[in-house]
């Protein structure tokens, strides 16, 4: 089915770049008021995304599935002509097979269909397709028309920070220049920092232990039964001191936390010291001892990375997501509240959800990630812990000490950061910074990252 198209009437950009619609070889298009993209490969590169065409299967379009991903160190290259674009055409609705992400497209019912133009498939730019399926960043204004920015991953996590600057690993750090990016709080100044300097400023953030990550301590082991002083923690099983032929026997260590008044949190962690694809977290136990009673606490069989007394005598326990192969382990990012009774309420449970991150606690920075009052930041992804299911939950909340929440934003994909000032920074993909306590945001892009010295 033929159908008419026109050129857009407003600038674009990609990748900060602008594009020459009236002399590109493939322009952009108008249809029913949506931009299309002219998927060229070109076009495609730039923005991270990746596609192959097949009799049998037909177009299929997916994200980055790379890692490390690609860096752009060089702006887009235009396909351009010497003659002036016409201001409308006749275009084709495409009627090949076509999947985005593994999901299926009915391009004959969607009310903004795929079309083709000079044997080149055109994308529409929907919110759906192109910001959820495709992680791309779309944006319009009137002064500048629409923007589009895909990736771009020269930024990579946050390493720290101290009081003025955040840090960053880099995704160019095959220069030994540019091994890390410091970026200023303040005024979003960055600059390269090299390898050396990376490798003191992460000495720097471990030279001594946090005081609310525990301290190693040893356990009396006699026979199967392990003791804390006097008191009978555990004892191990079969599988506890089941010995590896190649490696050996299993490797203990032990963790004490304080947790208020004649009361401490005791994790034994078990490993076998054998070789694994992925992280190899052997097997932890975590029980709660005081006044000489021992309660195994069932729901942190996991790495615990902080408890936290409260002024109201209440303790925070809590456990960052755990880094899995891919992305981390569903349902490991756990908090906790022991309450003066000696009872624990899992936050999870109350909340529903499969994941409640609680921000700062892996921050070294930062000594403590609760404010004065015991309430702490968390992010909910709005996951169910019975069934899975989405729920309408996911953004960034305080949790107060009654368990009681209030919602400050909605969920946004990046990675959230609690810095030593307590103030809560997102890195969103796109190499996008956003300060969430001013509303301040900045994006770089590859090529101007990869030109700077």
């Amino acid at each position: 089915m033929s159908v008419k198209a026109s050129l857009p009437y407003f600038s674009i950009q990609i990748n900060g770049q602008n594009m020459d619609i009236a002399h590109s070889k493939y322009p952009f298009l108008l249809y029913k008021d949506i931009t299309y993209l002219p998927m060229t490969w070109n076009n495609f590169q730039t923005l991270g995304i990746e596609y192959n065409w097949s009799e049998s299967d037909g177009l299929q379009i997916w994200s980055n599935r790379n890692f490390p991903p690609p860096i752009h160190q060089t702006p887009l290259e235009q396909d351009l002509t010497t003659k002036s674009n016409a201001s409308s055409y006749f275009v084709q609705v495409s009627d090949v097979p076509i999947t985005i992400n593994q999901i299926e497209i009915n391009n004959k019912t969607e009310p903004y269909p795929f079309l083709t133009y000079q044997d080149v498939t055109y994308m529409p730019l929907t919110w759906r397709f192109i910001h959820d399926l495709l992680q791309i960043d779309i944006q319009w204004s009137d002064e500048e028309g629409l923007s589009l920015v895909g990736g771009q991953n020269a930024i990579y996590a946050i390493i720290g920070d101290d009081d003025s600057s955040l840090y960053f690993y880099s995704l160019l750090s095959a220069d030994p220049a540019k091994s890390m990016l410091k970026m200023d709080k303040s005024n979003y100044q960055i600059e390269w920092k090299d390898n050396k300097e990376q490798d003191q400023f992460i000495k720097g953030l471990s030279a001594s232990p946090h005081s609310l990550a525990g301290q190693p301590i040893e356990l009396v082991r006699k026979d199967r039964d392990l003791y804390y002083g006097n008191v009978k923690v555990y004892t191990l099983t079969d599988s506890d001191v089941w010995e590896s032929g190649a490696w050996g026997a299993p490797v203990h260590t032990y963790t004490a936390f304080p947790a208020g008044d004649q009361r401490i949190i005791l994790s034994i962690n078990l490993t076998l010291p054998i070789a694994a694809i992925g992280p190899n977290y052997g097997t932890t136990y975590t029980f709660l001892i005081q006044k000489g009673t021992v309660t195994r606490l069932l729901d942190f069989n996991q790495k615990i990375d902080r408890v936290i007394p409260n002024p109201d005598g209440t303790v925070w326990i809590a456990s960052d997501k755990l880094p899995s192969r891919k992305d981390f382990i569903p349902g490991s990012a756990r908090v906790g509240l022991l309450k003066q009774d000696g009872t624990v309420q899992m936050v999870n449970e109350k909340l529903h959800e499969l994941d409640v991150l609680a921000l700062g606690i892996t921050n070294l920075s930062l000594p403590n990630p609760a404010a004065s009052d015991g309430s702490l930041y968390i992010v909910l992804r709005g996951i169910s812990n019975k069934d899975y299911a989405v729920q309408d939950t996911a953004g960034l909340y305080t949790l107060n000490t009654k368990l009681e929440t209030k919602r400050l934003s909605d969920y946004v994909f990046g990675d959230y950061y609690l810095d030593k000032n307590r103030n809560v920074f997102i890195k969103h993909r796109n190499n996008t910074i956003e300060n969430l306590s001013t509303g301040e945001m900045r994006t770089w892009f590859d090529y101007e990252l990869a030109a700077m010295k």
